[in-house]
């Protein structure tokens, strides 16, 4: 599809936006809608939507920032503290606004009537302008279609299972309101909702099935209404406590694997301490979220079964963990029994291995697990591996709505 930019200019920014949306196919609602600005995530750019934006920069979490943290905010918080020495080459352009329109030029051959780096500046003279009310600063005559009055209605995509939306149309008035201390402003909703790159793996993950849980902890503004199913700094602060008391922090001990690492929240954390901290994981979507949310390296995390990684691979880590695994080994579930499982987790371990699974005390395993209480596990874990020392660090705090019925797992640290 071929878009004539003169005649966009020439009909203004609100018309062209309603004929482009008409070409591609887009619909929006035609009532205004005041939003709260702190639901705003940014958006995308050149009309690229945010996700699109997202993947052709690299920036796959861009989509689930705060506007309050964009950098069309960025440059008029920056201005209130400096004034017009903003405007100075050598602090122009190290501005996140500048690096962001030079990020368009570079992607879309343009940024409004920009084609050229040193032509950004008049763009934000007249952002700054129109913060100002001043319409004498700057050249501002041919950039005006691009300028709509502050008060304009924008335009915004609600973001699925969330009550956020990301910026479509109207970066600068927004942020002009945002700045000024507005805590709402109008617009028109652009149809249908869309799913952020975060969202998106978050998923697709196998064992959430599409449902709008987090395994493990992730925090970001469109994720605050879905469940938390496993807190994990409960047992991360056992396990700290535990290695601090025994001596087992580096340098003594380096290494540590986390078996079935699910995004890699402990992989992260035990890395946090110092350690060379490394995970298995089967779903590609885990082992994706890890890197992009914890910023796990492609080394630090293998994808593949357990079973599999745990018979190829001889090396032995000085600090292992085996959360929430073995009890699908004990139903039935897997390709080795429980004990076969556990023997190779032993072999795997070098110093201390961290463990716990489903017990007969939750609800959705009264039955199929009976027997299987902290006791039980305690002994099967010594007849059935070659640690010397067991030790009961105490139970998670998972076991809350909506999930009050079950977790309340015992965590064991199994020692050599």
């Amino acid at each position: 599809m071929v878009l004539d930019k003169q005649f966009l200019r020439k009909i203004g920014i609100y018309p062209a936006i309603k004929y482009l949306c008409h070409l591609l196919g887009i619909r929006y609602s035609r009532h205004i809608k005041y939003v709260p600005l702190n639901r705003l995530l940014c958006g995308g750019e050149q009309g690229l939507s945010a996700a699109q934006y997202a993947r052709h920069t690299g920036n796959l979490l861009f989509p689930s920032t705060p506007f309050c943290r964009s950098p069309y905010v960025q440059f008029l918080e920056q201005y209130l503290e400096i004034g017009d020495e903003i405007f100075r080459p050598e602090v122009f352009q190290k501005t996140a606004y500048f690096a962001n329109a030079v990020e368009c030029i570079d992607l879309a051959g343009s940024y409004f009537s920009c084609y050229r780096e040193e032509q950004v500046e008049q763009i934000a003279r007249r952002f700054i302008a129109q913060f100002n009310n001043d319409p004498t600063q700057g050249d501002i005559s041919n950039l005006q279609p691009h300028f709509p009055s502050l008060g304009t209605p924008a335009h915004v995509r609600s973001i699925e299972y969330s009550d956020c939306y990301e910026v479509v149309d109207g970066n600068h008035r927004l942020a002009i309101a945002f700045v000024r201390g507005e805590t709402t402003y109008p617009v028109y909703v652009v149809l249908p909702p869309s799913i952020t790159p975060l969202q998106q793996p978050l998923l697709d993950y196998a064992l959430i099935c599409g449902r709008r849980e987090l395994y493990q902890p992730i925090t970001s503004p469109e994720l605050e209404k879905w469940v938390l199913i496993r807190r994990c700094i409960d047992r991360f602060d056992k396990i700290k406590r535990f290695l601090e008391e025994h001596d087992l922090m580096p340098p003594r001990c380096t290494t540590y694997l986390d078996i079935a690492c699910s995004y890699g929240w402990f992989v992260q954390a035990l890395g946090g301490l110092g350690f060379d901290a490394y995970g298995v994981e089967r779903d590609w979507a885990g082992v994706d979220i890890g890197r992009l949310v914890y910023g796990l390296k492609p080394h630090q995390v293998t994808r593949s079964d357990a079973v599999r990684f745990l018979k190829s691979n001889t090396r032995s880590y000085d600090v292992t963990s085996c959360f929430s695994l073995l009890h699908h080994f004990v139903l039935g579930r897997a390709s080795i029994s429980a004990e076969e499982m556990l023997r190779l987790c032993d072999r795997a371990t070098g110093t201390v291995m961290f463990f716990d699974m489903g017990q007969c005390h939750e609800e959705w395993f009264h039955d199929t697990l009976a027997g299987w209480d902290a006791d039980y596990i305690e002994q099967w874990l010594r007849t059935n591996s070659d640690f010397k020392k067991i030790y009961r660090l105490g139970k998670d705090c998972d076991n809350i709505q909506p999930f009050e019925k079950n977790y309340g797992r015992t965590l064991f640290a199994c020692m050599r």
